[in-house]
């Protein structure tokens, strides 16, 4: 096999590297042509991961900017990686043999390099004494000291590299001995590690950024290849479940580019790790800014209260500089504190520091992860609905303030309003001002480089991109308890009379659609709240005070407005989650009415409980399902619902 059987691409890659080595054209493809797999299992790899190596590279290169939220990320080994993956992750294949010398050692080297303990002055960081979650949990001040000693401690063993790809490169500066040793030149563990050696010497050699300088894309192809693949392995060694993306302008607009980091790595749904890119150098200092602007908590605070808030690892990249950053946001005010020198990602010294620096976060990252709060959601995460074949249906986005959706409306089964119709509905309810019930999101930053509007239509006429608010947790089932049900009841019932009150019919209540505020978030909300209007002040007295939690009722795109005559027993009407329709629509006409939805709340939110009803619940169900109750209004007076003996935990 020689250089006749790789793509266009790869050749000129390939090219490259030998121009590196002071190789004329004749010479670079004779000595392609000419490699023989002996010589390639005596330099400890095999042809094949060689290629591997080059076409990561350029799925790199090529996975930005196309729709995908991945990117790089993808290209780069992106995603959920879990133990045993380590390979897989690196996008390069572990578990054969990697060269025809044997197995592929680099889990066993990487776990050599990052589980030694590492003493930072009175912190313990390192993996095996797992003091690193008290170095991202300390206070501000000494978080980042701990962090700066961190990224300076030496790795447990020096990472290996090609010596006949890297004589070049290791002749440019007698400090990279400090950081690399050649295969050869190491133990047999050192020798064996393939794909860390490939990793290693494409970051010493830095073809690409040789290649292709210049612009935002290709500093994100290098910082793909000197951070998030090797981040990936690491962590996929070490049984740490990490997910990395990077930000890409997609379909929806460049709203999102402006809000989210360019790339960002969690630990569960923890943001522990992010970074900004640039193009050139003398942006740098704009990087550094939007550290502290875009997503500088690891999780909304006011969603998890009580909760100590981590200290998060950042870098920002502008053309060939590139800075380490703790970021803190002790007492509400954003620090990012510089823990590392400049580096210069022009030189290999540079790119192999901050290859040197990743390694030493996910040290960070490891020791972080047993101490990680539970949270259902990733702050710039995104949660998509898939159809039977695959499709995207709908996604979710979480920021600070304000929930990013985006919708399919051509693949939304059971919808009765299109476009106009639910931006109408959207902005009628905005002035409604219900707590208990989703809004568009009122702050400037949700217009920002984004259309100049909270709802919208992309161009392809079918794509439905809204920015919503409050900002909750997720439910999936009932509550625990009657006393929480009680309280979830009362709300949904508050927000299903603002939206009644204002013309319009939900058709798709049950828990799924229905969000929890804690008490900080509530309180936050609670504030942002206008005077009520006539059409909710019947019901206000309903709605959680500042400082308890709320329940939101969410998900309007299957709504209609109250009066709709369309008979909603046949297709394309009806929806999936209903119960049966003679029990939900008006026997004479299919209509969806007023009462439909009360019967909704009976069907979907007070049956199927994991605790035994009171006497006063099982009445007020019985009332909902059989129409007994004419309102939402007079549902919110029932004894069961004003009865606050058992309060809420």
């Amino acid at each position: 096999m020689g250089l006749e059987d790789l793509e266009d691409e790869e050749k000129k890659l390939c090219y490259d590297a030998l121009d590196k080595e002071g190789y004329g054209a004749r010479t670079k493809r004779r000595a392609f042509l000419s490699l023989e797999d002996a010589e390639l299992r005596d330099a400890g790899i095999s042809r094949a991961s060689v290629r591997k190596v080059l076409r990561l590279a350029m799925a790199s290169a090529a996975g930005l900017g196309v729709g995908s939220a991945a990117g790089v990320g993808a290209a780069a080994g992106a995603g959920t990686t879990r133990a045993g993956d380590a390979g897989a992750a690196a996008g390069l294949g572990v578990g054969g043999a990697a060269g025809a010398g044997g197995p592929d050692t680099s889990t066993e080297y990487i776990r050599r390099v990052l589980l030694k303990p590492y003493t930072c002055g009175a912190t313990d960081v390192g993996g095996g004494g797992g003091g690193g979650g008290l170095l991202m949990s300390a206070p501000a001040q000494a978080a980042a000291a701990a962090a700066v000693r961190l990224l300076g401690q030496p790795l447990g063993a020096k990472l290996p590299v090609l010596g006949w790809m890297s004589q070049s490169a290791l002749a440019s500066n007698s400090e990279l001995g400090e950081y690399v040793v050649t295969a050869a030149a190491g133990d047999g563990l050192a020798a064996g590690a393939h794909n860390l050696c490939l990793i290693t010497t494409a970051a010493l050699n830095g073809t690409l950024h040789s290649q292709f300088g210049g612009s935002e894309t290709m500093v994100t192809v290098q910082m793909a290849l000197l951070v998030d693949t090797p981040l990936s392995l690491a962590a996929a060694s070490l049984g740490l479940e990490v997910r990395l993306d990077r930000n890409t302008t997609d379909r929806s607009g460049a709203t999102a580019q402006q809000l989210r980091p360019d790339f960002l790595c969690w630990v569960g749904n923890v943001l522990l790790f992010k970074g900004e890119e640039k193009a050139n150098r003398s942006d740098l200092e704009t990087a550094i800014t939007e550290l502290k602007s875009k997503m500088a908590t690891s999780w909304n605070p006011a969603l998890l209260p009580g909760v100590s808030m981590p200290c998060m690892f950042a870098y920002a990249a502008a053309g060939d500089a590139v800075q380490f950053f703790a970021i803190t946001s002790g007492g509400g005010a954003v620090q990012a504190t510089a823990i590392s020198d400049l580096l210069n990602i022009g030189t290999p010294l540079g790119r192999i520091k901050v290859l040197h620096h990743t390694l030493n976060i996910v040290q960070a990252l490891a020791a972080y992860a047993p101490r990680a709060p539970k949270i259902s959601m990733a702050l710039g995460g995104a949660v998509k609905v898939l159809g039977p074949d695959g499709t995207v249906l709908s996604s979710v986005e979480m920021y600070s303030d304000f929930v990013r959706k985006i919708v399919d409306l051509s693949q939304q089964r059971g919808t009765v309003m299109g476009y106009p119709e639910l931006a109408n509905m959207y902005r009628t309810i905005g002035g409604v001002r219900c707590p208990n019930l989703v809004r568009l999101h009122s702050g400037g930053s949700s217009c920002a480089g984004g259309g100049g509007s909270s709802i919208r239509l992309q161009a392809d006429g079918t794509t439905l991109v809204l920015h919503l608010e409050p900002v909750g947790l997720p439910l999936h089932r009932a509550p625990a308890s009657e006393a929480d049900l009680r309280q979830a009841v009362r709300h949904v019932l508050t927000g299903v009379a603002a939206l009644h009150a204002a013309g319009f019919v939900h058709r798709d209540i049950r828990w799924q659609n229905v969000i929890w505020l804690p008490a900080a978030a509530s309180a936050s909300t609670a504030c942002s709240q206008q005077q009520p209007s006539a059409a909710s002040s019947s019901s206000s007295s309903s709605s959680p005070p500042a400082g308890a939690g709320a329940y939101v009722l969410i998900d309007l795109e299957h709504a209609a407005p109250a009066d709709c005559a369309l008979d909603c027993r046949q297709p394309p009407y009806q929806l999936r989650t209903w119960p049966a329709a003679d029990v939900l629509l008006d026997l004479d006409t299919g209509r969806y009415t007023r009462q439909s939805d009360l019967c909704l709340v009976a069907a979907a939110l007070m049956a199927n409980l994991p605790f035994a009803l009171s006497d006063g619940g099982r009445d007020l169900r019985q009332q909902l399902a059989t129409r007994h109750v004419l309102s939402a209004e007079a549902a919110l007076q029932h004894a069961w619902l004003l009865d606050d003996t058992t309060a809420p935990c």
